[in-house]
């Protein structure tokens, strides 16, 4: 569990720090206000960079060259400290006072899975998308994922290489054997991966959009019944004519269907949301059930992108059988805190993020657990969040 986080410099973010509950935590403000630069905070946090901009200048504080996140992963055992320093030319990482150069070190020890504005391309958008989905899990699930993923990629790199130089058979042949051999592993772990997810897909779907006619499964990126090996033999030519390998798990794709159609083309950009959010919870879910590991999820926004009964529905999932959840809302009013046992409030303004009590009377209702009776009385209120 992330326990603690101390933030510098990122974005409007001069400097602040905040002590998580173990359940939901609901950070609220105006737009523009910093919440959605807390949860970009945690994800540098847990894995060196940002879900927003691949620009490091841009996350960077406008009046400062570095920015600095540190946190606190505590459990029953053992608590675990961990800071990330990024200039804009070079990082530092530490975990318990120690440089660390991998950075899959941090993802190990604190998952995380951010949904927010452009989670639909999840199933918009191409096939890397879905890839990468897939690969995430696989990660955290096969210790010699990593291996495999990795040799794949540089046989794959330097086969392409030789295909653009025009090289000999013999010379292609040469990256082609190691291709396949990995290629077939690398496409084997994420059938057995997408087949292990499927049921808790399927569970997910009829509870969030109560339908029963999603299927999930794998695409390989190459012809059923044959081996990658046969196949890119069988396609040379082509592989020539274009200067590249066009067939393997690079290839490959999740595909999401309804009644036996694509459903990217038979459902509404609300149920597009929804699909989302299942195969995230299926994710997390079954990742718990075979290591034990909880993941911190981010919601960003999530008022605007759930109506008030699938948000209610949702949450209701989250508070059963995850760990830590953070929501950002730039309205309180369309988060249904009264279905959430265990919440902590954050009030975010102009970067800066707010610990005191609550006090009913003045709407003020930062950084405060509360119980459902305190929530039913919040609901009340007209919230005031400046």
């Amino acid at each position: 569990m992330l326990s603690e986080i101390s933030i510098s410099h990122v974005r409007n973010i001069e400097s602040a720090s905040v002590q998580f509950g173990p359940k939901f935590n609901v950070f609220f403000g105006e737009n523009g206000s910093g919440k959605t630069s807390v949860i970009e905070s945690i994800y540098l946090l847990a894995t060196a960079k940002s879900f927003r901009s691949n620009q490091i200048r841009k996350i960077i504080n406008e009046h400062n060259q570095s920015l600095t996140v540190f946190g606190r992963i505590s459990s029953l055992t053992e608590t675990t400290k961990i800071g990330i320093e990024k200039s804009l030319d070079s990082n530092n990482i530490r975990i318990n006072g120690k440089t660390i150069k991998v950075v899959s070190e941090l993802a190990e020890r604190l998952p995380v899975l951010v949904i927010e504005q452009d989670s639909h391309k999840l199933l918009e958008s191409g096939p890397q998308w879905r890839r990468k989905f897939i690969d995430w899990g696989l990660f955290h699930v096969k210790h010699d994922f990593t291996y495999v993923w990795g040799s794949y990629s540089k046989s794959l790199k330097q086969r392409n290489a030789l295909l653009v130089q025009g090289a000999s058979n013999e010379a292609i042949e040469s990256w082609t054997e190691g291709l396949t051999e990995y290629g077939e592993m690398y496409s084997s772990m994420r059938e057995e991966y997408v087949e292990a997810i499927r049921p808790y897909f399927t569970k997910y779907v009829s509870a969030l959009l109560n339908d029963n006619d999603f299927t999930l499964s794998y695409r390989r990126g190459w012809s059923k019944d044959i081996s990658l090996k046969d196949y890119l033999k069988e396609n040379i030519f082509k592989d020539r004519s274009n200067c590249r390998t066009n067939y393997g798990p690079h290839r490959a794709d999740l595909v999401i269907r309804k009644k036996g159609k694509d459903a990217r083309d038979n459902v509404s950009r609300g149920q597009q949301k929804l699909l989302v959010y299942a195969l995230n919870l299926s994710q997390v879910s079954y990742l718990k059930d075979v290591s034990d590991k909880d993941t911190m999820l981010l919601l960003d926004d999530l008022g605007s992108e759930l109506d008030l009964n699938h948000s209610s529905n949702l949450l209701s999932l989250l508070e059963q059988s995850f760990g830590q959840v953070c929501i950002t809302t730039a309205n309180l009013e369309t988060i249904p805190l009264d279905n959430m046992d265990e919440v902590k409030l954050f009030h975010v303004k102009h970067g800066s993020i707010t610990d005191k009590d609550v006090t009913l009377d003045n709407n003020n209702l930062d950084n405060v657990i509360l119980d459902k009776k305190s929530i039913e009385e919040i609901n009340e209120l007209s919230i005031n969040n400046d």
